[in-house]
C-alpha cells in the first residue's frame, strides 16, 4: 500500500526544516514565517504547517499566530535536564561496556577521535562536534540496548542543536571535549571502569556548564 502523498509531504517538511535548524540556517531567537519556509523549501503551506506543529512538539520552535515561528532558545531548566538523563544513560553505558569492550571497538572510538581532532585543528567546529556526538552515539551503541539507543537518540537533537551556536563561538571548548574524550577511551583501554565514568561524568558536567554560560 503507498504512502498517501499528503503524509510524504509532511514528513518532507519536517525533515527539511530540522536539518535547516541543525545545520544553523535557522538560528535561537529569531523568528520565521511560514511563507518564508513554504518559499524557500518550494512547497505549500500545508506541509509547512504541520511540521511546524510538530517542531513545537518536539521543542524546537513556538507558533505565534500573529508573530511567526519563534526559533526556541534553550532554557536552564532544558539544560539541566537533558544532562541529568545524559549523565544517567552514558554512565551507566561507560559501566556496562567497560566489562565487555572489545579490541575493533575501541579503534572505531579513537577513529572518531582522530576524525574530530582534525577538524578542530582545521577549525570546522560543524564537523567537530558531529564527531563529539557520533563517539557519544556509538558507545550507546555498543551497549545493545535498544531502548537506552533510542532514549539517548531522542535527546541527541536538542543537543546538537543548542549546542552548536555554543561551540561556534567557543573553540577552545572544543579541544577541551575532544581531551576529555581521549581520556574516557584511554580508561576503557584499561578497563579500569570508575575511572571512565568519573571521566565521563565530568565531562559531562563541563558540557552543562558551557551551555549554561554561553
Amino acid at each position: 500500500m503507498s504512502i498517501p502523498k499528503r503524509q510524504f509531504l509532511k514528513d518532507k517538511a519536517y525533515e527539511m526544516i530540522k536539518k535547516l535548524l541543525m545545520n544553523g540556517k535557522l538560528s535561537p531567537g529569531k523568528f520565521i514565517s511560514e511563507g518564508e519556509l513554504s518559499e524557500q523549501l518550494e512547497m505549500s503551506r500545508t506541509p509547512i504547517r504541520s511540521a511546524l506543529q510538530r517542531l513545537e512538539h518536539d521543542g524546537f520552535v513556538r507558533i505565534h499566530p500573529k508573530q511567526g515561528i519563534y526559533i526556541r532558545d534553550i532554557s536552564v531548566k532544558q539544560v539541566n535536564e537533558v544532562y541529568e538523563i545524559r549523565i544517567a544513560l552514558e554512565t551507566f553505558a561507560l559501566r556496562k561496556l567497560s566489562h565487555s569492550i572489545e579490541k575493533w571497538q575501541l579503534e572505531e572510538l579513537y577513529d572518531i577521535l582522530n576524525q574530530q581532532y582534525e577538524y578542530i585543528k582545521n577549525e570546522d567546529s560543524h564537523l567537530a562536534l558531529e564527531c563529539d556526538m557520533m563517539f557519544h552515539l556509538k558507545i550507546m551503541e555498543f551497549n545493545k540496548n535498544e531502548q537506552m539507543f533510542e532514549m539517548f537518540k531522542s535527546i541527541r537533537d536538542k543537543l546538537e542543536f543548542f549546542g552548536k551556536e555554543v561551540l561556534k563561538k567557543k573553540l577552545d571548548r572544543l579541544k577541551q571535549t575532544y581531551d576529555e574524550h581521549v581520556l574516557v577511551v584511554e580508561a576503557l583501554e584499561k578497563n579500569n571502569t570508575e575511572e571512565a565514568v568519573r571521566h565521563m561524568e565530568e565531562h559531562l558536567q563541563y558540557g552543562r556548564k558551557t551551555l549554561l554560560d554561553s
